[in-house]
């Protein structure tokens, strides 16, 4: 394991240091940003993702969360006037007779809310939808309901399963969009669920705590064991697609102020873990080895919190300049151009 350790070390003092690390080589259409942890810097995480991979591919982004961070992230005070939502467009898909919402009607481009978004390939949101609080109930009452139909069973499953794909699929094509980022709400009921079973490969940002450890093995048990719901109503429904973890995303790293960028003994220790969790799931992995899979993001701090509250991808801050935020006056420190390295290397991955 320790070999293990110092191979990830090595790669992302590379990465912070602005070398080149050879990835892995696959690529997939659609990503979902998922963990079962709240606090973690999720959204963010998404958000400055969605930046990154839309400069060069169109992009279609879901927001299957009901706290909606993504869309204001993306869209700001326009999240407030947005007509359609993403509850909108499930409805259908899982309440028969439920009419379609036009697909244009859907769609919110990001570049004129969020100017940081110009002259990329292209940006579009289904923004999100406080009304998925209550999408767990009404979606499991659907399934329950499903089941008891017969010879219609499994398509009638199959198809409420399959809302989130069939509606990614249809917009990527109106859009002539080549990616999907969806970010997904910490708990995996309602729509959180339909998005697995849309996404072909998994983003996992895990915090550098205990509570974060336990929440990446209940996200990977998830994938693996037939008795939980994921697996179980796939089965229903004759699905066998099972998405791939694609990336780990350590958050929240802390540095060795003695060393040069090396990573703390309390983050190291995490790392430690991260790595046997990841090995004991290999088959799980979109690459080989699943610590060519695991990513080291620094604690972003006022960065971060600038990113966050101001909407400002950490791409397009500088060092130097500053914001108030809550009353409080932030400043870029001379960190961020590790941050943007680490973010860049992450998303050339995608």
């Amino acid at each position: 394991m320790s070999s293990d350790l110092d191979k990830l070390l090595g790669q992302f003092k590379k990465v912070a240091g602005g070398g080149q690390v050879e990835r892995p080589s696959a690529r997939f259409t659609s990503y979902a940003v998922t963990n079962f942890r709240g606090g973690i810097g999720k959204s963010t995480l998404s958000f400055n993702l969605a930046w990154e991979i839309s400069r060069a591919s169109k992009t279609l982004l879901l927001d299957l969360c009901p706290q909606r961070n993504f869309t204001q992230s993306l869209l700001g005070d326009d999240a407030n006037t947005a007509g359609a939502t993403i509850y909108d467009a499930l409805l259908p898909g899982v309440m028969a007779g439920t009419p379609n919402i036009e697909l244009d009607d859907l769609l919110a481009s990001v570049p004129p809310a969020c100017l940081a978004f110009k002259y990329g390939a292209g940006a579009h949101v289904v923004p999100g939808s406080s009304e998925l609080f209550l999408f767990p109930s009404l979606l499991y009452t659907q399934l329950s309901a499903a089941a008891n139909l017969g010879g219609r069973s499994q398509e009638t499953t199959r198809n409420i399963l399959q809302s989130v794909e069939h509606l990614g699929a249809a917009l990527r094509k109106h859009l002539r969009a080549t990616k999907t980022l969806l970010d997904t709400s910490p708990f995996f009921g309602g729509a959180t669920h339909l998005g697995w079973v849309a996404a072909d490969a998994l983003v996992i940002p895990v915090r550098v705590d205990q509570h974060s450890m336990e929440a990446l093995k209940l996200t990977l048990s998830m994938l693996k064991n037939p008795e939980m719901d994921f697996l179980r109503l796939n089965k229903q429904a004759g699905i066998g697609k099972i998405p791939k973890v694609h990336a780990i995303v350590m958050t929240h790293c802390g540095w060795n102020r003695q060393t040069t960028l090396t990573p703390d003994r309390s983050t190291q220790a995490y790392l430690g873990q991260v790595i046997e969790i990841a090995k004991a799931n290999a088959e799980l992995f979109s690459c080989d080895d699943p610590v060519d899979a695991i990513h080291l993001l620094d604690d972003f701090h006022s960065a971060g919190r600038i990113s966050g509250s101001k909407r400002i991808p950490l791409a397009k801050l500088t060092v130097g300049e500053s914001h108030t935020i809550e009353g409080q006056r932030l400043e870029v420190n001379e960190s961020l151009t590790r941050y943007q390295r680490e973010l860049k290397s992450l998303a050339s991955t995608i």
